[in-house]
């Protein structure tokens, strides 16, 4: 592999869809191994999904703002 071919690659592997889709199959081997943790992995998951939810709440909220301080002024 190349440098041109490993870009799409590693895009494609930091994109959410696969780390959903990483995290769900992670999850599920864990119930699948540990099915008496179920309730406590289901807990864990919940935790976890609250914790990325703020944080990306507020990347989003300072990638917007970041945008609007880039921006000219409007003239009026």
């Amino acid at each position: 592999m190349n440098a041109d071919s490993m870009r799409p690659l590693l895009k494609r592997l930091s994109s959410r869809k696969f780390l959903t889709t990483l995290a769900v199959q992670i999850a599920g081997l864990a119930v699948l191994f540990a099915p008496g943790h179920a309730e406590a992995i289901a807990s864990a998951a919940e935790r976890i999904a609250a914790i990325v939810a703020m944080v990306l709440v507020a990347l989003g909220y300072v990638n917007a703002e970041s945008k609007l301080d880039a921006a000219p002024p409007e003239s009026q």
